[in-house]
């Protein structure tokens, strides 16, 4: 009579590996399950589960009751922001479709559910190239955007898919009105400051500028604006004295005149721009004209990667993606 063999210890290994990995797509299954379908209170989403183990996209900072954080992403040679308080979300442009994909899967990662409001500086594709998916994936209850000559407004295949969408979601859908107010609490607003005139040649010109204030720190963000629709800012009496600034179109030396920035004076001063761009963006005129006017703290989404600036409406906290040393060259 034969003896029964023993399984090899191959075997056994291969067996508790398949087990294992069973388990694990299991268990995986059912976050997403959760996260999409079940929502049950107390259970960890999919975010918290990668965070556990040191993943995911950083930094990760979630407001606390008395905070408002502002995030600069990194989506290239492009623009995209998103300011987060306790109970709104806000999204400035969305960089490129090429991007697109990183773009919701931040927004995802940093626990996003719907958009409060959303703000389309002006028409070129490196701002709203990627906005129709936005829409497609988010609920937006208001959308911002500047009110284009009718000679002037875009052709482009993004600019379309973004009205289809629009129009498709039924997006209530407002011009930039400046002076207008869109108050989160007493002490927590956005205020649009430009465009301030309808006669610009360039549709750069026509960016929707939006000063965010948080107690006593204000932010300043000014899409491509150039230093002729920086003239008629200057000129309007706007009060555009802020902390932190994005500088406008990716540090371009037509952007951020000096009389501008005088006017600004920013604690901190923030670049969207590809590490390898054909424009030489940003121009180390800016560089200067920023340290004439007193800002020697800037940041580089090229270098820097993810930029995020915390406000509990007396302070700012920065943190980045790659933590690299203020003012590093």
């Amino acid at each position: 009579m034969r003896k029964k063999r023993k399984p090899s210890v191959k075997k056994i290994y291969a067996k508790v590996v398949s087990a294992v990995l069973l388990l694990v797509s299991v268990i995986a299954l059912f976050f997403f399950i959760n996260d999409r379908f079940l929502k049950i209170d107390g259970i960890p989403t999919s975010n918290d589960v990668i965070i556990f183990f040191g993943g995911g996209i950083k930094p990760l900072i979630k407001p606390k009751d008395n905070e408002a954080v502002v995030h600069f992403i990194d989506v290239g040679q492009a623009d995209c922001e998103l300011i987060v308080t306790k109970d709104y979300s806000v999204l400035i442009d969305s960089g490129t479709e090429d991007n697109i994909g990183n773009l919701l899967g931040y927004l995802n990662f940093q626990d996003i559910k719907k958009l409060d409001l959303v703000i389309c500086t002006h028409p070129h594709a490196d701002h709203i190239g990627g906005m129709y998916k936005i829409l497609m994936n988010y609920k937006v209850d208001k959308l911002i955007m500047p009110k284009i000559p009718v000679d002037m407004v875009p052709e482009t295949l993004s600019y379309i898919k973004m009205m289809a969408e629009i129009e498709l979601n039924n997006i209530d859908v407002q011009y930039a009105n400046v002076g207008e107010k869109y108050v989160f609490d007493e002490d927590t607003f956005i205020e649009i400051l430009a465009p301030s005139d309808d006669y610009y040649d360039d549709l750069n010109d026509f960016s929707i500028v939006a000063k965010f204030v948080d107690g006593d720190n204000s932010f300043l963000f000014t899409g491509d604006l150039t230093s002729l629709s920086e003239k008629d800012m200057i000129e309007s009496g706007a009060d555009f004295d802020v902390d932190v600034l994005k500088v406008g179109h990716h540090g371009s030396a037509g952007s951020s005149s000096s009389e501008f920035l005088e006017i600004v004076t920013p604690k901190i001063a923030v670049f969207e721009v590809a590490e390898i761009n054909y424009y030489g963006h940003p121009r180390s005129e800016v560089f200067e004209r920023l340290e004439q006017a007193g800002c020697t703290e800037y940041y580089v989404t090229s270098r820097d990667g993810n930029i995020v600036i915390v406000s509990n409406g007396t302070e700012l906290r920065v943190e980045t993606e790659k933590q690299y040393p203020k003012n590093a060259a």
